[in-house]
């Protein structure tokens, strides 16, 4: 089942350094994970999580808002 997470929470989901399987919806204010345990490459430029494996879920101090919301 399909998670959506609102662009205002700052997690892995919508977050602009998280690469994985992921949309947003009509209106740019949620992106849509196929479920809360997709699992994508934190693509950081630096920092401890740079090239881990995340959950849609995951949250750390360096999130950055995905262009694709608004």
């Amino acid at each position: 089942m399909a998670q959506e997470y609102p662009c205002n929470w700052k997690n892995c989901a919508t977050c602009a350094f998280w690469i994985a399987n992921r949309d947003c919806d009509h209106f740019g204010q949620r992106a849509i994970v196929p479920s809360s345990s997709e699992r994508g490459r934190c693509a950081i430029p630096s920092g401890g999580w740079r090239g881990s494996q995340r959950q849609a879920n995951n949250t750390c101090s360096s999130w950055q808002k995905w262009p694709v919301l608004r």
